[in-house]
């Protein structure tokens, strides 16, 4: 972004893979290799893995409520999606935004992601939520109302499994005595970026997080925001670690539906980049809201343009 004699000096930019929809693997591959040689930052993927045909549960960050994409679409499973294009990329960082870490066992999870990180050589961005969806909760047997609880035991137990000779593990949720297992992951540590926009959750973003993740937030709210994180990270034991805002764009190449930034149009991007930027965002993933694999191709293309200068 800028001309040759002003380079870019906004947030690094990520490409939401189309894991929604209708992809091939070829295509996923496609997307991925087409963001790498475009000097992209990263590859997204959401977690949902399975949507009930009916359900009540509000999505928190849509006004709406609703799910914006349809529920019957075929979706590809997170960790499985970033380990196939591991195989296929060698630079490009590989991101989850986000799992819903209480839906699961974390010793598990621990595990798949320390793998994935082994094998890609150090490329995994972990991002991990609370989860809004009750009765995707109810189908996979997870607890529901302790996901508060559920997600910040959790995060521990990621830490302890990577960071520690043998883990080990007492708390409300789990627990377990010292475990073998290795490799542990290149990273040291694995980047653990939080969801949620509430104040509890930007409070446990600051708190124990390594970074915090946005949806779909204008800058100003963005800004608004931020402040608040900054303040509450002073407080942290973790005060002196990095910490990463990333934030999602809904975006299209051409026109799209109102409130969708037009990556065709440089100014425009330039523009929003900017302002995300200006507004404490450090990673700005696009979301191309068709998920169209040929549109999101066009988009790591038309993003490349404002890339090279800011990795």
């Amino acid at each position: 972004m800028g001309s040759d004699n002003t380079p870019y000096r906004g947030p690094k930019i990520g490409l939401c893979l189309p894991y929604e929809g209708p992809a091939t693997a070829q295509d996923i591959v496609d997307v991925a290799q087409a963001a790498e040689s475009a000097g992209l930052d990263s590859v997204w993927v959401g977690d949902h893995i399975a949507f009930p045909v009916e359900f009540a549960s509000q999505n928190p960050t849509m006004a709406d409520g609703k799910y914006p994409y349809p529920t019957d679409n075929p979706r590809l499973e997170a960790l499985t999606t970033l380990a196939f294009v591991a195989g296929a990329t060698s630079s490009i960082r590989l991101a989850v935004n986000a799992c819903v870490l209480p839906q699961r066992n974390p010793v598990v999870v621990g595990k798949a992601v320390a793998t994935l990180d082994y094998l890609s050589g150090g490329r995994v961005i972990f991002g991990v939520t609370l989860g809004w969806l009750r009765e995707e909760f109810d189908a996979l047997g997870a607890d529901y109302g302790r996901r508060r609880q559920l997600l910040e035991d959790g995060i521990e137990i990621l830490r302890a499994l990577w960071e520690q000779d043998q883990p080990s593990y007492d708390g409300e949720t789990h627990s377990f005595l010292p475990l073998n297992m290795k490799p542990k992951p290149v990273q040291s540590p694995v980047p653990i970026l939080v969801g949620g926009h509430s104040r509890p959750a930007l409070r446990r973003a600051a708190a124990v997080g390594d970074g915090w993740l946005a949806a779909r937030m204008t800058p100003d709210d963005l800004r608004e925001h931020v402040g608040f994180l900054r303040e509450e990270r002073k407080r942290s034991p973790r005060a002196d670690q990095p910490f990463t805002v990333a934030t999602n764009c809904p975006a299209a190449v051409g026109s799209g539906p109102a409130g969708v930034l037009d990556l065709a149009d440089s100014d425009a991007t330039q523009s929003m980049l900017a302002a995300l930027g200006e507004a404490g965002a450090d990673v700005v993933n696009m979301v191309v809201v068709s998920y169209d694999p040929a549109e999101t191709r066009d988009a790591a293309h038309a993003l490349g343009q404002h890339s090279h200068s800011a990795q």
